[in-house]
């Protein structure tokens, strides 16, 4: 602000021949270094023409007390000095030690001027945007990271509310709030009910009714937000560490409490700095320009909340410039707008599916035709806000609430007429080839939805790999070359099987989960792997054993093929055992699986005394095929010990 206390005509602060202001006043500069420009006045007559050698003096008015008690004061180069022939006078200006506001004196015959100057630390804008930047990550680490304790609290009844949820409208919005609570973020809500419905999990009118219960759930976190509580952050975040430490039975409660801590730390990080915007040339009129150009506002927010994948971050930002004066509500609004856009473009990203496209394109339908509504009425909604009451922080806090809320209200009774129309926008096509992963990163969010996801893909793979051992006989019964090709090439679905979920199910740390989670996921992974080892001793060995005895001619003899197919359809029962208890988590039967591994080494051993009884017998075919005959009981005996594996696992 530039405070003149005598205006006398005869010095002023200089102009160039267009009027334009080039006194230097109003300058950011960095502490104890120079302004760019000097300070420059000008000393004219009575008629206005310029007077040389006038004496002018300068002098500093003002500076930060810290400089004076750091003895880092600010200096004039030269204080004294006299006008040139064209009536100019400056002088160069050094910051003190110490960030704030600087007054600088011009006086001449009884004449005087103010200059006022704003000292920032060196890299000031640098700092900002590294503030801004570090802060905006750090509000999403904490977002998610105390999403992840309330995840774990949470656990498989997230899972089974999901797998459950009926048409109820109301039930499916409360179901939308619950789950954004707990996921901690819309975007991700969005992103796995999108997931969900490409996968076939739940229809298009309940995952409709979720989405705008989702968007009403996260407005909770925006108006916790808006207290300015972020003073308290380092405690908040402290009592989560310590409730940990001191309290591990409550790690997943601490754990939440960290991370809300963790938000208003990101906030109180950004605060600071960002007050130093309003220095920034044009800053003022850009956030004006927003409340003056309402699309161009919503624009910009949609553009934000989409990189940020979170329109609670970008509203926690804009909360930060209400907190420090830098926004005004006309220009907060059409933000928080565009942030309500922003986010359905990731659920549209995240859809690959007929059903997946048509739960994204009604979630922005919503949206478009709600901001539609709205943008024309925020005068209006300002006034309304203002009889609410509340800082500009909570205004914006409100409407964010508000505009979530009309919308469910609006759209919440017209889920079925929305969801007709999404199908006959977004048909079938024959062409369309629909390729449904259902091991998705995105349901790493929810572990306990991420290893149900799993256990489908691992009980595919059981069942391929039974089929193979059912069918495995056949091939030394029928001497059938195609069906032993198509065993080996089966083994290799076995195996992409177990390249995908190994790594998937890998990727739920330990640190990251509850014991029940843990013991699942280690049940999980050895079923994969005992399944591998089947699969390849299968393809690897027993049908080996098979081309040897098709290519030799050679026949078993009728005693001993017998004792094989035994032990065959032994073995395959336990296998069956052992992928049923998996299946249905029923531990009497997994018990039952696990202690066939010793009946099926007894088996073996009879099977090979009566092999060679029959060798000692000198029978023709038994002499032939011994070798062949020893390997499939032994490797028979292997499979009955990985099938057994998987029902101990579950214990």
């Amino acid at each position: 602000m530039i405070i003149i206390l005598l205006i006398t005509g005869i010095l002023i602060k200089a102009q160039d021949a267009l009027g334009n202001d080039i006194s230097g006043d109003n300058q950011i500069g960095e502490v104890n270094e120079f302004l760019k420009r000097p300070i420059v006045v000008r000393a004219l007559d009575s008629n206005k023409n310029p007077r040389p050698n006038v004496l002018v003096m300068f002098s500093l008015l003002y500076e930060p007390e810290e400089n004076i008690l750091s003895k880092r004061f600010a200096e004039l180069e030269p204080d004294t000095v006299k006008t040139d022939k064209d009536g100019y006078a400056k002088v160069w200006v050094k910051l003190g030690g110490a960030k704030g506001k600087y007054f600088i004196l011009a006086k001449c015959e009884g004449e005087s001027l103010i200059f006022s100057q704003v000292g920032l630390e060196k890299n000031w804008f640098l700092f900002i945007l590294l503030s801004i930047i570090g802060g905006l990550a750090l509000f999403i680490f904490g977002l998610n990271y105390g999403s992840k304790g309330l995840i774990r609290m949470a656990g498989s009844k997230m899972r089974d509310v999901l797998f459950t949820i009926t048409k109820n409208r109301i039930f499916a919005l409360i179901t939308g709030i619950f789950i954004t609570i707990i996921l901690g973020s819309s975007t991700a809500a969005s992103v796995l009910l999108v997931r969900f419905a490409s996968l076939g999990i739940i229809s298009l009118v309940p995952a409709l009714g979720i989405l705008l219960g989702a968007d009403i759930g996260t407005t909770i976190v925006v108006q916790l937000l808006a207290f300015k509580i972020s003073d308290y952050a380092i405690l908040i975040v402290a009592v989560g560490v310590f409730l940990r430490l001191l309290f591990p039975g409550l790690r997943n409660i601490a754990q939440f409490i960290f991370g809300i801590g963790l938000l208003f730390f990101s906030l109180k990080i950004m605060s600071g700095p960002i007050g130093n915007l309003k220095y920034l040339p044009g800053f003022s009129s850009a956030v004006n320009y927003l409340g003056s150009s309402v699309v161009f506002g919503i624009l910009i927010g949609a553009f934000f909340a989409f990189v940020l994948h979170s329109s609670a971050a970008l509203i926690g930002f804009i909360l930060v410039l209400a907190f420090e004066s830098l926004i005004p509500l006309s220009s907060a609004l059409p933000l928080v707008l565009g942030a309500n856009l922003g986010t359905t473009f990731s659920t549209i990203l995240a859809s690959n599916t007929t059903n997946g496209r048509r739960v994204a394109t009604g979630n922005l339908m919503f949206k478009i035709i709600m901001v539609l509504i709205i943008a024309p009425l925020l005068g209006v909604m300002e006034k309304f806000l203002g009889i609410i009451g509340g800082d500009v922080a909570r205004e914006i806090a409100n409407f964010h609430t508000i505009f979530n809320i009309c919308t469910a209200l609006l759209f919440l009774p017209l889920l079925e007429p929305s969801s007709r129309l999404l199908e006959k926008i977004i048909t079938e096509t024959k062409e369309e080839i629909l390729r449904i992963k259902r091991l998705d990163p995105a349901f790493l969010s929810a572990p306990s939805i991420a290893l149900g996801q799993a256990a489908k893909e691992i009980l595919l793979m059981a069942d391929i790999t039974m089929k193979m051992l059912e069918e495995s006989i056949k091939v030394f019964e029928n001497r059938d070359i195609v069906l032993r090709k198509k065993i080996i090439e089966t083994d290799d679905e076995v195996d992409k099987i177990e390249e995908m979920v190994t790594p998937y199910i890998s990727q739920i740390t330990r640190d990251e989960v509850d014991e029940e989670i843990i013991k699942i996921q280690q049940t999980l992974l050895c079923a994969v792997a005992e399944l591998e080892h089947i699969g390849d001793i299968i393809s690897k060995n027993l049908m080996n054993y098979a081309k040897k005895q098709i290519d030799s001619g050679l026949s078993f003899s009728e005693e001993g093929f017998i004792e094989i197919k035994e032990f065959h359809n032994f073995v395959l029962e336990t296998l069956r055992m052992a992928v049923n208890s998996l299946a249905t988590h029923d531990k009497r039967l997994a018990k039952k699986a696990g202690q066939r591994r010793e009946i099926g080494l007894e088996y073996a051993k009879r099977y090979e005394a009566n092999h060679l009884s029959r060798l000692s017998r000198g029978l023709k075919e038994t002499i032939e095929t011994s070798t062949i005959h020893l390997d499939i009981i032994s490797d028979l005996e292997r499979i009955n010990f990985h099938a057994s594996e998987i029902g101990r696992a579950l214990l």
